[in-house]
């Protein structure tokens, strides 16, 4: 995937401030929570048209994602609740951000858009799909991992769509097609790995 040296990167930064949001008493379900709400105040700025600051709030949330994952690491408190907690938290942040961009096409925008809407409810469709093919797949004790566009792929071309508005349409399309692909991607995974499990006819 095209973001992973950018996310091992950004880790590596991440892990050099732990030591501080350790003694500020930060705890890793906390910056989860902290990094969704500055998600749901970044929706709000998009939904009402302010889109490169919104964009700006959700790159910095998509900081505070990371960060919780590296505190976790360094401090030794990865457990269980705290990766269901932040997979959840996910989802909402992801629905915050393509419900404002359905509100700003609907609402805040003059004129009578369509193909904008549908192609934020195609790319959240996609997006809750990818992670939920792979949730129902390792819970059926399948490896569903990979895929051409994971969240960190989702939420880097959501930002660029943001901070240069000219290019949100493109976006759109993109995020509309490619998570629906990589939803599909994942069902053919998990076919494949199904078919060497699969038992042997007598």
């Amino acid at each position: 995937m095209f973001t992973d040296r950018f996310q091992e990167w950004v880790r590596a930064g991440a892990r050099r401030i732990v030591p501080a949001l350790r003694l500020l008493g930060f705890t890793p379900n906390a910056l989860t929570l902290i990094g969704l709400a500055i998600c749901a105040a970044s929706a709000v700025l998009v939904a009402t048209g302010n889109l490169v600051v919104g964009g700006v709030l959700l790159l910095l949330a998509s900081a505070f994602d990371i960060l919780d994952g590296a505190v976790a690491r360094v401090t030794g408190k990865v457990y269980r609740y705290g990766a269901f907690l932040d997979s959840t938290t996910d989802r909402y942040a992801e629905s915050f951000t393509y419900i404002a961009l359905l509100w700003y096409f609907t609402i805040t925008l003059t004129g009578h858009h369509v193909i904008e809407p549908m192609l934020v409810i195609l790319a959240l469709t996609g997006s809750l799909l990818v992670s939920y093919v792979r949730a129902r797949a390792q819970s059926l004790g399948f490896v569903c991992d990979g895929g051409i566009f994971a969240r960190p792929e989702r939420v880097v071309l959501t930002v660029i769509g943001l901070l240069v508005p000219p290019v949100l349409f493109g976006c759109l399309v993109a995020l509309a097609v490619l998570t629906n692909l990589t939803a599909v991607q994942r069902i053919w995974f998990v076919w494949r790995q199904s078919l060497k499990t699969a038992p042997a006819d007598t």
